[in-house]
């Protein structure tokens, strides 16, 4: 994970979003029962605010993608075959 999550830039914190891709484009949503880092409340909220086709909730922490990688990938691919429609 080091190799690839890098610290974010300073603009991260002070650009204005004003057209959130979320907002037109297709969303699939994977919510971390467990995690500690954002609050599983507050990712149900967001998942709801964008609409997602599909919203899966697995017993796992904020590293999902590590420690439920098939769940995760599946989650993926599914939205990846669905946009190929």
């Amino acid at each position: 994970m080091a190799v690839t999550q890098k610290a974010p830039l300073a603009s991260t914190f002070g650009d204005n979003v004003t057209a959130p891709a979320w907002k037109k484009k297709a969303t699939w949503y994977q919510i971390s029962s467990e995690d500690r880092m954002i609050n599983p409340e507050n990712q149900k909220k967001m998942s709801a605010r964008m609409n997602p086709r599909k919203v899966i909730t697995l017993a796992a922490s904020h590293a999902s993608l590590a420690s439920r990688a098939a769940e995760v990938s599946a989650l993926i691919d599914e939205a990846a075959t669905e946009l190929r429609k």
